[in-house]
């Protein structure tokens, strides 16, 4: 395929941050998103300094509509739809929601290309699923598994099994404890983000009709090209 093929909407985002909306279940005001919110400024922050992203581009987008997770506004249509990478973030929470389902079968969805003069590992893919809050690997969704998680390298040795053992949610909950292994493993995501996009296309494709996405973690997607 021509280069010239490899079009993409400057107003779109480079990653999408798929997650569980947690309600708030007390009296007092607060944001119960908090700590997925600190994860997407960081990361996006990360992005635009490794990729170089000028004015106008947009790093990511996460979905902080007040009613999020029951309306699939025009914005989450767009973002699903034109963005680069996903970034599911992998808890219990997550994988009972039809909510983030219907969201990543909207990106699944989407034919993938490797990009021209590009040599991505071995099971790497645009999709990078992340450990948020710890599940065991049975009860991971067949669609889920067979991604390849993501695993922070080339670090402390201590940093990779405490970000499996807590999940990225259990080193922001530990503070000053975690803050280290959280710093590391969040630059290495932000990395393989970069990564992703350099090395992978995905056609955009946004969906017109949100009762046609699948509230299932299945998947009827597209192999790479």
């Amino acid at each position: 395929m021509a280069e010239e093929a490899f079009w993409e909407d400057e107003s779109a985002p480079v990653f999408f941050l798929s997650y569980a909306h947690k309600k708030n279940q007390v009296a007092a005001p607060r944001d119960t998103n908090q700590k997925v919110f600190q994860l997407f400024v960081d990361l996006s922050d990360h992005v635009v300094e490794l990729l170089g992203l000028g004015p106008g581009r947009t790093a990511g987008f996460m979905d902080r509509m007040l009613d999020g997770g029951q309306v699939w506004t025009d914005d989450l249509a767009f973002a699903a739809g034109h963005c680069q990478v996903f970034i599911p973030l992998v808890s219990t929470h997550y994988l009972n929601s039809a909510w983030c389902a219907r969201e990543w079968d909207t990106f699944t969805r989407r034919p993938i290309l490797t990009r021209p003069g590009a040599e991505p590992s071995a099971g790497e893919t645009p999709v990078i699923p992340v450990n948020w809050s710890v599940v065991e690997r049975r009860r991971l969704p067949a669609a889920v598994s067979r991604r390849q998680m993501f695993t922070p390298t080339r670090l402390p040795s201590e940093i990779a099994p405490q970000y499996h053992e807590e999940g990225i949610y259990g080193l922001l909950s530990l503070g000053e404890t975690g803050k280290a292994a959280y710093d590391a493993v969040v630059w290495r995501l932000a990395q393989r983000i970069a990564r992703a996009y350099q090395t992978h296309w995905v056609q955009a494709q946004v969906p017109t009709d949100v009762r046609q996405l699948r509230t299932t973690f299945e998947e009827g997607g597209h192999d790479l090209v």
